[in-house]
């Protein structure tokens, strides 16, 4: 599969030709190999392609293969994250503790704050009248 900049390049010089039947088949191209157009090239080709229905409809099977590309990848770190919390949750199940049990950094860290609060490090100064 070539790199992206190439199909860019290509979309780029069918544009270029002013040529509708090489811009609708460079857009099946990219199309086919799930590329997108960069911004700029995306502007050029509205302004090219303004008054072409298949440079239209070409672009619409580009938005829908986008929205659904981006549309799976979050539901598949949706999944991943997910799964990662579940096995969270078993490893502390199997301790006998839960995702509200304090961590022992927790509790180091209230006991620590405690003991200041003993040894009177948050009381109020006493301020003669």
């Amino acid at each position: 599969k070539p790199a992206d900049e190439l199909y860019h390049l290509a979309l780029e010089m069918a544009l270029e030709t002013r040529s509708s039947k090489r811009t609708v088949a460079m857009l099946e191209e990219l199309y086919a190999a799930q590329v997108f157009p960069s911004p700029q090239l995306t502007e050029r080709l509205a302004r090219a392609g303004r008054h072409v229905i298949q440079i239209h409809e070409m672009v619409g099977k580009l938005i829908a293969l986008n929205k659904s590309m981006r549309v799976s990848t979050a539901r598949r770190e949706n999944e991943l994250l997910q799964t990662h919390i579940d096995e969270r949750q078993i490893e502390l199940a199997a301790h006998g503790l839960t995702e509200r049990s304090p961590t022992p950094a927790q509790e180091a860290r209230t006991k620590h704050f405690e003991h200041l609060r003993k040894r009177g490090f948050y009381r109020r100064p006493w301020l003669p009248l």
